[in-house]
């Protein structure tokens, strides 16, 4: 082999590692293929050694109609594994570069009439292939999905190839199995990181520099911002209620030389609902992160009272509490003697730590989100 053919190899395998879709990334070998060594065809295939279905797909350069007709004649698994290499690599799984004719004399191969026809059809008399192991790439296109072994073939007219040849396929081999690993590794992290851009859109969440300037915000943040407060008319800057609570809490990080505790959340409302923001100092990264949470105040009714820790007697006299009833009128309300309301009385002021109606209505607002104190 010579230095001409190394720098050819160490180019094609540059291409290899050059970024690409899933999808793209057999074209890319294909059309690359051509500057290693020569041929009429060049082709790469997947498919499923076990299992069903059994669909072969292959893609072909320069001529896709080569490949079509490869899928149609393959699409019989018999058919497929008539292929002395391809049923060579089921029995063995070594993928090393093997030939028709390391198998078959010519007339031997011309004996092979189903076999030897479909070559013949396309004016081809010999074919050289290599195998390997395709990893699982998740969200595979059509090409990819379901298969889990890809076989590179070159075929040409003629009965001519050399070690040469075989050597350039088999040094290729582990680059190309190492490409694809690559590429499902990548594909993979695509797939992460848009299902967590995806989430991030969905929570309202700002990322702040230290001097308090705004990195980004989701879209989530942007609307909860536009529904409680008015926007600031310039780009990236947040409403001015909201900053300047932002850089107070950041002067405070910055005086602060000890671990800083959790900070008291900002309060907006609107119409009944509650807009909670709550600032994140990061120090490693150096920002700032604010997560805004609309809170929808819970009903002061029987169901969220027992919500609290009470029985279901217990929150039916304190929702008739709150509505100003005396003992007497609740007793009456609910079936049950005036020493039994009291009894549920005591039993709501210890569970709530009060010492009063008053004090246990004020609990279960607080609670419930309805009044802030």
């Amino acid at each position: 082999m010579s230095q001409n053919d190394l720098q050819t190899i160490l180019l094609f395998v540059r291409s290899l590692y050059a970024p690409c879709s899933i999808d793209k990334f057999p074209i890319q070998i294909l059309t690359a293929l051509p500057e290693l060594v020569g041929a009429e065809t060049f082709a790469i295939g997947s498919f499923k050694i076990r299992g069903t279905p059994f669909l072969p797909r292959f893609y072909a350069f320069p001529d896709p109609e080569v490949g079509m007709a490869a899928e149609s004649f393959t699409s019989q698994r018999q058919k497929f594994f008539t292929h002395p290499v391809a049923k060579r690599y089921v029995k063995t799984l070594d993928g090393q570069a093997l030939a028709i004719s390391d198998f078959f004399s010519e007339s031997e191969f011309q004996r092979r009439e189903a076999f030897y026809a479909f070559f013949q059809s396309l004016g081809l008399k010999d074919q050289m292939a290599i195998h390997f192991e395709l990893p699982s790439i998740g969200n595979a296109d059509q090409f990819h999905q379901g298969q889990d072994h890809l076989v590179l073939t070159i075929n040409r007219d003629r009965r001519n190839f050399t070690e040469r040849d075989r050597l350039i396929l088999n040094l290729i081999r582990p680059q190309l199995e190492q490409a694809y690993q690559n590429i499902a590794a990548f594909t993979q992290v695509q797939e992460q990181l848009s299902q967590l851009n995806q989430a991030t859109e969905q929570v309202g969440l700002i990322a702040l520099f230290l001097d308090g300037k705004v990195e980004w915000i989701s879209q989530k943040a942007g609307e909860l911002l536009h529904k409680y407060c008015p926007l600031s008319k310039l780009p990236n800057l947040l409403p001015e209620i909201l900053q300047r609570w932002i850089n107070h809490q950041i002067s405070l990080l910055k005086q602060s030389t000890e671990i800083p505790s959790p900070m008291s959340p900002l309060y907006l409302e609107y119409n009944g609902t509650q807009l909670t923001v709550r600032l994140n100092y990061h120090a490693a990264l150096e920002r700032v992160y604010l997560l805004l949470e609309e809170i929808q105040p819970h009903v002061f009714s029987v169901k969220y009272l027992e919500m609290l820790g009470l029985t279901k007697r217990e929150a039916e006299v304190l929702f008739w509490v709150a509505r100003d009833r005396s003992t007497h009128e609740i007793s009456k309300q609910l079936g049950m003697s005036d020493r039994t309301v009291k009894k549920h009385l005591e039993n709501i002021y210890k569970k709530f730590d009060v010492q009063s109606r008053l004090g246990g209505v004020m609990y279960a607002l607080q609670k419930l989100g309805i009044i802030n104190l």
